[in-house]
């Protein structure tokens, strides 16, 4: 049973203990670097992947949805970790996320063509799914750009920890991917933070007529050229 007078002490002493703040230009790689005293302000990409009707397709929990789901999960991760400077990558039910760390305008870039690849491989995974049999599902992916204040926290002891992420990088990013493809919203949904930091830069430029405002975000349905040839070709070799 809970021990709540246990409990008042404890949140009384979290509450009155100093929390170290370091601003950073990196997340730290070793978790050494992070415990319950201390914090990092550091700026943060992130994507999240929804997979839309899930709702729907998680109905019928059988052999052929474990598959589905174990196929798709496990090449977004490889996706995700094309780039190295991922400092999380999870699964929340239907959605997969990663989060990166972020020192330029050339980390975004790369995380948005993350975002790119991601959304070619739903038009191989669907052609795939297809032929054998399955029914063909949507996604919505959501990219969010912050300076997030970074804990470390759980129960001193008991070996449950993780790491908390405050800021809009990771809400944004969530809720676009809410967002994307559906009601008339393209597949790829950002945020204006995001969106502007790296509208100015001249390799981004090219993609610029096919980008859509919509509200406080921006989204469009941007596929890469040679992934989506390949795919056009019949995906041979």
């Amino acid at each position: 049973m809970y021990d709540y007078k246990s409990g008042k002490g404890s949140i009384i002493n979290i509450l009155t203990t100093k929390t170290d703040v370091k601003k950073s230009n990196c997340i730290p790689k070793d978790e050494k670097n992070f415990n319950l005293s201390n914090a990092f302000l550091t700026d943060v990409g992130s994507i999240f992947i929804d997979i839309k009707k899930s709702s729907i397709l998680f109905d019928t929990k059988d052999e052929k949805l474990a598959r589905l789901m174990r196929a798709f999960t496990s090449e977004i991760i490889t996706i995700f970790q094309s780039f190295n400077k991922y400092r999380q990558i999870g699964i929340r039910g239907d959605c997969v996320y990663a989060i990166y760390e972020v020192q330029n305008v050339s980390d975004l870039l790369e995380i948005f063509n993350i975002a790119k690849v991601s959304n070619t491989f739903m038009k191989m995974f669907n052609k795939i799914l297809k032929n054998y049999g399955y029914e063909n599902i949507m996604a919505g992916i959501g990219l969010g750009f912050d300076k997030e204040l970074i804990i470390k926290s759980g129960r001193k002891g008991t070996g449950v920890t993780d790491k908390i992420w405050i800021g809009k990088a990771v809400v944004d990013a969530s809720n676009l991917s809410s967002i994307a493809n559906r009601d008339g919203v393209n597949p790829i949904a950002m945020s204006e933070t995001f969106y502007n930091k790296i509208s100015p830069n001249r390799i981004f430029s090219q993609y610029k007529n096919k980008i859509k405002f919509s509200k406080n975000y921006y989204h469009c349905d941007i596929k890469d050229v040679a992934f989506e040839k390949w795919i056009d070709n019949g995906m041979k070799g």
